[in-house]
């Protein structure tokens, strides 16, 4: 009987665990060495409740203090994890996009007031401007940092290190982990030839350029695709040719 795929998960803490589960779950063989470390970053709270909140990760959620007399105001999420975990935070009155940011961006557009006050609680480095094109719909939108990722030091990267010629795969959660991941590839040399399985074109886009490993892209940004994705892959190995994304 064949070795199940062992797949590097570079997604960052806690929830690379809750990767490695679905993976374990599907018959992998997980490792879970994360590319980006999560940290919180001190900011006021808010002093009055806004029109509305937005929340592009579940870090946003996680790395902000709940106010009760926020609990009605509505929240618009990125994706169903994100809207669950608003939930279980204590909103109420919860929207997800089930999608990217752009999907994000026009749930928001669909639904909310122009001129409504909007305010996004996600990274110091988010991977783009949504308060500003909101600013430009008409809306009073800001952006507040409630945490920021940072780049894992190689050194941390080890146990991946020593594994990297055994590992047939790596899944990528984002595109600043995607570049994390390319810049430590560069360090590694030629010593992987697996495939990368990623969210996102975006968070595809750093791989692409730094290795002729096959990369895949996840038909919808969530994690239940990529997973799929992955399973996808067992069945029909496409060559490097047609994967590259």
């Amino acid at each position: 009987m064949p070795s199940p795929p062992f797949l590097w998960v570079t997604r960052s803490s806690p929830y690379a665990f809750l990767t490695g589960h679905h993976l374990r779950a599907a018959g992998h063989e997980p490792l879970i060495a994360p590319v980006l470390a999560i940290h919180p970053v001190s900011h006021e709270s808010l002093s009055k409740p806004p029109d509305a909140l937005v929340f592009t990760s579940t870090h946003g959620v996680a790395h902000h203090l709940f106010d009760p007399k926020m609990a009605e105001v509505p929240v618009y999420a990125v994706g169903q994890r994100t809207a669950r975990t608003a939930r279980d935070a204590g909103y109420r009155n919860v929207a997800s996009a089930d999608g990217n940011v752009s999907d994000l961006y026009d749930l928001i557009i669909a639904r909310a007031a122009r001129g409504s006050s909007i305010v996004h609680l996600g990274a110091a480095e988010p991977a783009g401007d949504l308060a500003r094109d909101l600013v430009g719909q008409g809306f009073s939108a800001r952006h507040v940092a409630v945490y920021e990722s940072l780049d894992v030091p190689s050194s941390t990267l080890r146990p991946a290190l020593a594994a990297l010629p055994w590992i047939d795969g790596v899944l990528v959660h984002s595109p600043k982990a995607g570049r994390r991941l390319a810049r430590f590839l560069v360090e590694c040399g030629d010593l992987w030839h697996g495939t990368a399985f990623c969210i996102s074109h975006a968070a595809a886009e750093p791989i692409n350029a730094v290795t002729r490993a096959p990369v895949l892209v996840a038909q919808f940004p969530t994690e239940n695709a990529l997973i799929a994705l992955v399973g996808e892959s067992g069945k029909h190995a496409p060559s490097t040719a047609t994967a590259r994304a």
